[in-house]
């Protein structure tokens, strides 16, 4: 799976959970405290994207990554893992 792919879900995601967003609010450099999420929120994100894209990451792991591009990366180079 792209990148590319993995970002388009996790935008997605965001835009699912924080309805008060447009999808040109959100950029890589952000973090989704800097998009008004709070713990739950953030949380349900998360699970949502890793569900999708049918990887097994512990949320905890990526819960403390800082930003969305960041957070793209990580799910990505699981996806590369056998």
């Amino acid at each position: 799976m792209t990148r590319d792919k993995i970002w388009e879900v996790l935008c997605r995601h965001v835009l699912d959970v924080l309805t008060d967003l447009q999808d040109d609010e959100i950029h890589p450099g952000q973090n989704l405290r800097d998009l008004g999420a709070n713990s739950l929120d953030r949380m349900d994100i998360l699970v949502g994207a890793v569900d999708e894209l049918h990887l097994k990451v512990p949320t905890a792991a990526l819960a403390a990554t800082p930003t969305l591009g960041e957070l793209a990366d990580r799910l990505h180079a699981h996806c590369e893992q056998p």
